[in-house]
């Protein structure tokens, strides 16, 4: 392991020498997770052994997220927690934030582009529901987020005027509802109008 951490640092220092973000995810994508990931496999098969501090561990799975490997980046970054391992030293976030924060970018992209945000949203969602300890404004944006998603149209724009599913309505309302309580500039006050809106619409018409 010290050898090999004395590697890594050569790895670093190289990769930090690269000018372009393009150049450095590609660096991390064709050259450093191809050298440094069956390292950590070998590492993770191996009974006992992972409670034990491992770097290359946590940087293959920076990396990961940083390639677009969300299925591997997730994985490995459950595991991480599960293991206690230490994040990479340039990171200033814990791995459940950090994990949080990355799977919120990439599915913001994904909604405005009208593409699919599952299954990492969801997956990471009920962590940041349910398991993780984060700050109040990182959670209220999740639950916002979710609740926006029940209403986007099929091109990412969200519309709830053009939902039909009473129940779905209701479970945006509630989402929303949820980031407000826990951060009050969630800003989620129109859109719930608007939710209110249509859910009367739709109870007058099946009331004719």
């Amino acid at each position: 392991m010290h050898l090999q951490l004395i590697e890594l640092e050569d790895d670093l220092k190289r990769l930090k020498s690269l000018v372009t973000r393009a150049d450095k995810i590609a660096h991390k994508r064709d050259v450093l997770l191809p050298k440094w990931l069956p390292i950590v496999e070998d590492y993770l098969a191996k009974e006992g052994k992972q409670n034990e501090d491992n770097p290359i561990f946590a940087y293959c799975t920076i990396w990961l997220f940083d390639v677009g490997n969300l299925s591997r980046g997730i994985e490995f970054g459950l595991r991480a927690i599960e293991f206690n391992q230490p994040m990479a030293n340039n990171i200033r976030r814990q791995w459940p934030g950090f994990i949080a924060d990355t799977v919120f970018d990439w599915a913001s992209t994904q909604a405005e582009k009208g593409n699919s945000i599952e299954p990492y949203f969801g997956q990471v969602f009920s962590k940041v529901a349910n398991t993780w300890k984060l700050p109040e404004q990182v959670t209220a944006k999740y639950y916002k987020f979710a609740g926006l998603a029940l209403l986007r149209s099929k091109n990412g724009d969200v519309s709830p005027s053009h939902v039909g599913d009473v129940q779905r309505l209701q479970q945006a309302d509630g989402y929303l509802a949820k980031a407000a309580e826990l951060h009050k500039h969630a800003q989620v006050k129109t859109v719930r109008n608007k939710i209110a809106m249509r859910l009367r619409a739709i109870a007058e018409l099946n009331a004719q």
